[in-house]
């Protein structure tokens, strides 16, 4: 597949990376026709409109500086500028690289950062790599303060688009600076609710009887399924397999960090792995076996677990509200508190380093604090 320039009678040929048979082509529209679930034809469209913004920039920019310009010209500034690119093409062109790869949880989260930056920039819809500065940053972040974000909404994104600007740096897409453009942005990370519940709100979901009503029931031993397995987190349970049991052990990878668990199947674990016994692959009824949907198919179950947590929540009065989290760090407190090491924990986590570990026990119950240190005053000074 080949790009055609014309201008001043004269006629220049760019040679694309890609194949492409005649029929695969729109003439009349300039695009490649998209078949279902065909990424390649979207990355093809995708090269072509960012060619296209190109050249239209290098044209309109000599037009202002009243340049007089031939096809050599724009070919020369259009190779140069290669190895600057375009940060919005390189972020669709990532995107899609992760969905291929079945990544299609951190491509939504690129997705919906992307979504915002093109709203940032509209109406032009790419930048320059050389284009982002520090004074391009502050903007950026300035516009998402007028969205009245909260700061770990805003931190969400420039941590996505700082990834971005340093891989496509490494890979040498974006041009080299000195200083990074992120160097002066501090955006404080807002302290988030606390997630932990204790053992007498644990004690009163586990005696609560909620044989009326199947789904609430069914969410609440997907909960304490959870809390028996170390806080195994939601995507994992839905993943898991029979397969994954072997002697009495639940051998399998996490999903986010894939770093491989092992767990005792106690008598609890035990009772609901039968309770749920199925024909199937999976140990709960959350995914098919349709893989092409199962992503759908877990995001579905999450949000109907979330909803139904909530409900149950609201049936037993529950002074806080339960959320797919909570099950994972109640574990890790009470584990804290029972005399664990922070180095067991973040173990039994699954986590890739301690300092995780310690986010997740840095926002504690501020009575729990005043009676350790009741605890150690009383101690020194025996009151």
């Amino acid at each position: 597949m080949v790009i055609q320039l014309l201008h001043q009678r004269k006629k220049k040929i760019i040679f694309t990376p890609y194949q492409l048979s005649k029929n695969s082509f729109d003439q009349k529209n300039g695009l490649v026709r998209v078949r279902k679930n065909s990424f390649y034809s979207y990355e093809i469209n995708q090269y072509l409109a960012d060619s296209i913004f190109k050249f239209n920039c290098i044209i309109s920019d000599l037009k202002d500086k009243n340049i007089d310009y031939s096809l050599d010209d724009i070919l020369r500034i259009y190779q140069t500028n290669q190895s600057e690119g375009c940060m919005l093409s390189y972020m669709r062109t990532l995107i899609l690289t992760m969905k291929k790869e079945g990544r299609m949880g951190t491509a939504n989260a690129y997705q919906s950062a992307l979504n915002c930056l093109e709203r940032f920039l509209y109406p032009n819809n790419e930048i320059l790599w050389g284009n982002i500065t520090a004074g391009w940053v502050n903007k950026y972040v300035s516009y998402l303060k007028t969205l009245n974000l909260k700061a770990n909404t805003i931190n969400f994104y420039l941590r996505i688009i700082r990834a971005v600007y340093n891989k496509a740096l490494s890979e040498g897409f974006a041009p080299a600076n000195a200083l990074s453009p992120f160097r002066n942005v501090v955006i404080r990370k807002a302290k988030t609710q606390k997630r932990a519940i204790d053992k007498d709100i644990i004690q009163i979901i586990y005696n609560a009887d909620l044989s009326h009503d199947y789904n609430l029931e069914y969410v609440r031993d997907l909960f304490f399924f959870s809390f028996y397995c170390r806080g195994m987190p939601f995507v994992d349970m839905a993943h898991l397999k029979y397969a994954n049991i072997c002697n009495n052990t639940i051998y399998y990878s996490r999903h986010k960090t894939k770093q491989l668990l092992q767990i005792k199947i106690v008598a609890p674990v035990q009772s609901l792995i039968n309770k749920y016994a199925n024909s199937g692959e999976y140990i709960f009824p959350i995914l098919g076996s349709d893989d092409k949907t199962s992503y759908k198919q877990y995001r579905n179950g999450l949000k109907h677990y979330n909803n139904n947590l909530k409900r149950l929540s609201s049936y037993l009065n529950l002074p806080v509200s339960l959320t797919s989290y909570i099950a994972r760090h109640s574990w890790a407190t009470i584990a804290k508190f029972s005399g664990a090491p922070v180095s067991v924990i973040s173990e039994g986590l699954g986590h890739c380093s301690e300092n995780v570990t310690y986010t997740y026990l840095a926002s504690l119950d501020p009575s729990i604090v005043n009676n350790v240190n009741d605890m150690i005053i009383d101690s020194l000074f025996q009151r």
